[in-house]
């Protein structure tokens, strides 16, 4: 039968392996022993421990492993988070870049409207005109001038609002009396329509 060692008889001997596994030198634990319990193991004999029972470079090598797992872990973890914080930031982007279109659009809708408003509003008055203007045989007005008038109101109304269904069909180039075709009441209502949604 083995005999057991002087470490190994001793009451502290879980303590002590530990503290030398931790690579606590043979001398400090030699010293805590006596100080801590007044029990006298020659650092000599921890040393001799140490060599044939705790084999410090497996121990040393299992600990450089774990540290490298870690670190790997870690860095690992540090990708994952920047990717996140990526796609975040691109999605945030994204939107910011959606809501700039959307308000450019927003505006440009608005500016073109207002540019709209001001044309469709000169046509009763510019349609008034030419309806005078073409009665005075001295004027170069013709009732084909007014006849266009209606075709861009017409259009004017038709390219922004979409009411199809209320075009105005007049043939400049076989109609005497143009002036006649063009019904001012219902051009009066689709610009008063216009006015009412403006405000």
């Amino acid at each position: 039968m083995v005999r057991k060692s002087k470490v190994e008889k001793s009451p502290h001997f879980e303590e002590i392996v530990l503290r030398l596994s931790q690579g606590e030198s043979a001398r400090s634990v030699s010293k805590w022993l006596k100080d801590s319990f007044n029990e006298e193991i020659s650092h000599a004999a921890l040393a001799r421990y140490v060599k044939n029972n705790i084999h410090m470079e497996e121990r040393v090598e299992a600990e450089l492993n774990r540290r490298a797992e870690e670190k790997k872990k870690k860095i690992q973890k540090e990708k994952e988070k920047a990717q996140k914080e990526n796609k975040i930031q691109k999605q945030a982007d994204m939107i910011e870049r959606s809501k700039e279109a959307v308000n450019n659009v927003a505006e440009t809708i608005a500016n073109n409207m207002e540019g709209v408003a001001k044309v469709a509003a000169q046509f009763p008055s510019k349609f008034q005109k030419a309806c005078a203007d073409a009665k005075n045989p001295e004027s170069n007005v013709t009732s084909k001038d007014v006849a266009r008038i209606s075709l861009d109101a017409n259009k004017l109304y038709n390219d922004y609002f979409k009411q199809d269904g209320t075009n105005f069909e007049v043939n400049i180039e076989n109609n005497t009396n143009l002036s006649h075709e063009f019904n001012e009441e219902k051009m009066r209502k689709i610009l008063d329509a216009k006015q009412k949604r403006d405000k």
